[in-house]
């Protein structure tokens, strides 16, 4: 086995060899987030834009490459078909390394397991996965200046590492996970001019350090699951930065972020707390293809309530006519969402749309919301009311794939998903807040792709149609969530409800994953 696997490694062209080597970085089992990798490989220099495509794009073509050669294993694979992360399998681990320690490509310090390359060569990147003071004592006297990527996927002994200033050339500094890093020195950090990838995901840090606002080449900056409370104003001097992404508190958007002009993606941001000068720059971030803004003020009444909504409106018309592909908005009431019925010009690159609260419906199907919007693929919608018009437009919605609609009510007291319409969708989440909203059936040629679906089901206005979903009609279901609301209902016919849904699942030719879950209120 170990030969043929040497042998499928020969074969690869020089490009895929080196990616796959830097997968040594991770240890036996990690499940490898594709988003992480391919930034890490765009920010060390291994992928050169190709035929017109971006760095990402040829990137993300050499991670599928090694999927497509059993390379690696895909992890949760999403309904567009993107895996959205790998792991590499034992045996293939142990070739990877090996090659690695003969190549001098990577030095993984892992215990006694560590082998240190040749005392005459440099460390060139380098892997911590578990290190004791003994280990971290011997790394510090190693020649460390030519290290191009340290990754630290260790938690203990942190704080008996070198110091960043030894690292003078890094490219690639990830901490993610490290719950200890609070006890490392970061002094020196802002003499590593070269760097471009830096990750405190998953840490405990709560203050960003200082120094890190002289890195000017720095293209990746993941602040995710760390307690970081305020964004510096400095911030903005980072032109460079492509990713900003968020820790587990809110942030005002800073003064001067208009200048960011190489912005790809940008989250955890407060529209209302932000003044309404930085709302405007948002608009010049040409670049921008994900934005995820909160609205956590009401004071809807305000005259800088709605000045603030005005702004956010002008900013993202421009986006959208950008390359804006993800938009997440959490609202503190409806106005954000009602302001954006105008929406113009369309967003026509836009591919997923989320109202990340269910605290209220639209009054309508916004208008910007049409067949036209032919790259949409996610759309989580809150409606008051839903219509035939509505349901037949969501329904041409040429890519969708996914639909999370919530309402409070139907025109009828079924809502019927008939035979038309929904050509692509393979997910679909209804959850109608109260017994107004009616319950739900699948009529004969309906959602003909669906995979999953969950559904909020009333017990006491179901039994007027025994309890019945239609399941039958949805030839390629693998999942079913049924959320049983059984106020109003007598036990005996909770009872009777569940029998005749888990009946419907077992008949079903696919015999979908049944879960079922019973509310009271």
């Amino acid at each position: 086995m170990k030969n043929i696997l040497s042998m499928s490694y020969n074969d690869l062209p020089p490009n895929l060899k080196t990616v796959l080597l830097h997968l040594s970085n991770f240890p036996e089992d990690y499940v490898i987030d594709r988003e992480r990798l391919v930034r890490q490989w765009i920010a060390e220099g291994f992928i050169s834009e190709e035929r017109g495509r971006s760095f990402q794009e040829v990137a993300e073509s050499y991670f599928y490459e090694l999927i497509n050669k059993s390379l690696v294993q895909p992890v949760d694979i999403g309904y567009d078909g993107m895996v959205r992360a790998c792991r590499v399998h034992d045996m293939m681990l142990e070739l990877i390394i090996s090659k690695s320690i003969e190549e001098n490509f990577i030095t993984v310090v892992n215990g006694s397991q560590t082998v240190w390359e040749n005392s005459q060569c440099s460390i060139r990147r380098l892997s911590i996965q578990d290190i004791d003071q003994e280990l971290a004592s011997v790394l510090a006297k190693k020649e460390l200046s030519h290290v191009r990527s340290l990754i630290i996927t260790a938690s203990r002994c942190i704080k008996h590492l070198p110091s960043l200033a030894k690292f003078e050339t890094l490219r690639v500094l990830d901490f993610e996970g490290c719950r200890g890093l609070t006890e490392y020195d970061m002094d020196g950090i802002e003499n590593l001019f070269q760097l471009k990838y830096l990750s405190f995901c998953g840490t405990n840090i709560s203050e960003l350090p200082s120094g890190i606002m002289m890195l000017h080449d720095l293209e990746m900056l993941d602040l995710r699951g760390t307690a970081i409370k305020d964004l510096p104003a400095r911030i903005v001097q980072l032109t460079k930065l492509q990713h900003l992404l968020p820790g587990n508190h809110l942030w005002k958007i800073p003064i001067g972020i208009g200048n960011m002009t190489n912005l790809r993606e940008i989250s955890g941001f407060d529209i209302t707390t932000s003044s309404v000068g930085a709302v405007k720059e948002l608009g010049s971030l040409i670049n921008l293809k994900v934005l995820h803004v909160c609205f956590t003020e009401k004071g809807e009444e305000s005259h800088e309530y709605k000045s603030h909504l005005e702004m956010f409106h002008s900013s993202l018309c421009k986006l959208g006519s950008h390359k804006l592909q993800s938009v997440y908005i959490n609202g503190g009431d409806s106005s954000p969402f009602e302001l954006l019925d105008s929406w113009s010009p369309l967003p026509s690159c836009l591919q997923t749309f989320v109202m990340g609260t269910t605290e209220y419906c639209l009054s309508k199907l916004p208008k910007w919301i049409t067949p036209a919007l032919t790259s949409l693929a996610y759309l989580n919608i809150n409606l008051g009311v839903i219509t035939e018009e509505a349901l037949g437009i969501l329904g041409e919605l040429p890519a969708l794939l996914s639909l999370k609609l919530y309402t409070n009510t139907v025109h009828k007291d079924r809502l019927v998903l008939q035979g038309r319409g929904f050509r692509c969708l393979k997910e679909f989440v209804y959850e109608p807040f109260d017994e107004g909203a009616g319950i739900l059936l699948f009529e004969e040629g309906a959602l003909p792709k669906l995979e999953e679906f969950m559904v909020q089901f009333f017990v006491s206005m179901a039994k007027a149609y025994g309890f019945y979903l239609g399941i039958e009609h949805l030839p390629y279901l693998k999942d079913v969530h049924v959320i049983l609301q059984n106020r109003d209902a007598t036990s005996s016919e909770a009872v009777a409800a569940e029998v005749a849904i888990r009946k419907e699942a077992n008949l079903h030719p696919n015999h979908p994953r049944l879960t079922l879950l019973e509310m009271e209120e």
